[in-house]
């Protein structure tokens, strides 16, 4: 109910709350990443009372939040003007991009900046992707030698003290049917990604990021990634909430190209999920949905939701210092408890194992 009343669905302040449930909510808010949302509803009702020890720890944790954006900002910017004087285009997903749908962009709480790189023209037209990519491989681990490279992304280091993963590929799917149509949209829809330049609050400059219409599918993808792969949060359902609440997302909804790509992707199913959640827990209205709420698979997301807490790092059911071997089990494992509710990606991941496994011989 905090979570609602914060982000303006509901009208009524949870009451009653003892100091106990404030500190339970604290802790629930800092693992899904919602401390500063939550915050905002706080500050909302001047009614409030919290513990002066909790209020101060809050108020802290919300500066840095605060003082976090304003510094990923700035990287932002001079990250895609370092770009640009090396002959590349940035386009920088979610984070930053994202916080301009909030109502106060300094609540959300900001991250890693995961930057999608392309190359420039060459007189001799585009550079082939394969050449792309090894250069982009070779480019990181100069300036960090031990860069981790995968299929779409490689870490790049820290750049003005944050930490960055340059993307070649934006994100993918295990099944390698529709991991081939959705690279292929991408490229269909890289132009306009690389040309929608907006404005970061405060006049810290200005980035690209991806358009509204691009992110209703390109974030539903991530979710659906991290969802199988290692968990899910609930600062990422905050995310596409807003997103569908601006103007320019609700037009999106009776678009029947979007509902053809989500079907194409093989993400109409999990886009029910996903409305469900936004539905029952957040108060989604209902024109801002893209597809029916399936309840069934949403309860589903939801308890992984609020189990493994902001990309399952809180997960109880998981050693977090397992060795290799061990992951590659408890991966195994994950796919087998999420199998019977999103068939396609588990069925698919051992196969992109060994497909990945094979790439990154071929792309040391």
């Amino acid at each position: 109910m905090l979570l609602r009343y914060s982000i303006g669905t509901s009208h009524r302040f949870p009451e009653g709350l003892s100091e106990e449930d404030w500190r339970s909510i604290y802790k629930i808010a800092q693992q899904q990443s919602l401390l500063g949302v939550l915050f905002d509803g706080i500050q909302q009702n001047p009614a409030i009372r919290l513990e002066r020890k909790l209020l101060l720890k809050w108020y802290a944790a919300c500066e840095r939040i605060q003082q976090g954006n304003r510094k990923t900002n700035q990287a932002a910017v001079e990250l895609t003007r370092f770009l640009k004087e090396k002959g590349l285009r940035g386009c920088i997903l979610k984070g930053q991009g994202n916080t301009l749908n909030f109502p106060n962009p300094y609540s959300r709480m900001s991250g890693d900046i995961d930057v999608w790189v392309m190359p420039g023209e060459k007189e001799d037209g585009r550079e082939k992707e394969d050449v792309f990519v090894r250069r982009m491989i070779g480019y990181a681990r100069r300036r960090n030698p031990s860069a981790k490279a995968c299929y779409h992304h490689v870490d790049a280091g820290m750049f003005k003290g944050i930490e960055v993963e340059i993307h070649y590929r934006p994100s993918f799917l295990n099944n390698l049917i529709y991991n081939s149509r959705l690279q292929r949209w991408f490229e269909e829809n890289a132009e306009e990604q690389f040309a929608n330049e907006v404005e970061l609050p405060d006049g810290a400059g200005r980035i690209c990021v991806p358009t509204h219409r691009f992110n209703v599918v390109y974030q539903l993808v991530h979710m659906y990634n991290h969802l199988i792969h290692e968990g899910i949060g609930l600062r990422q359902l905050v995310d596409y909430y807003f997103l569908r609440t601006t103007d320019d997302g609700q037009q999106t909804a009776d678009n029947r190209s979007v509902l053809d790509t989500l079907r194409h992707l093989g993400l109409y199913r999990f886009a029910g999920a996903v409305m469900w959640v936004l539905k029952e827990k957040l108060g989604l209205e209902e024109d801002c949905l893209i597809v029916p709420p399936d309840e069934r698979l949403g309860k589903v997301l939801f308890d992984e939701i609020m189990q493994g807490g902001n990309f399952g790092q809180h997960d109880e059911r998981v050693k977090h210092d397992a060795s290799p071997w061990q992951k590659n089990i408890q991966r195994l494992k994950r796919d087998l408890c999420l199998l019977c509710y999103f068939p396609s990606e588990c069925l698919w991941e051992p196969i992109f194992r060994w497909y990945h496994f094979f790439w990154r011989m071929r792309n040391r």
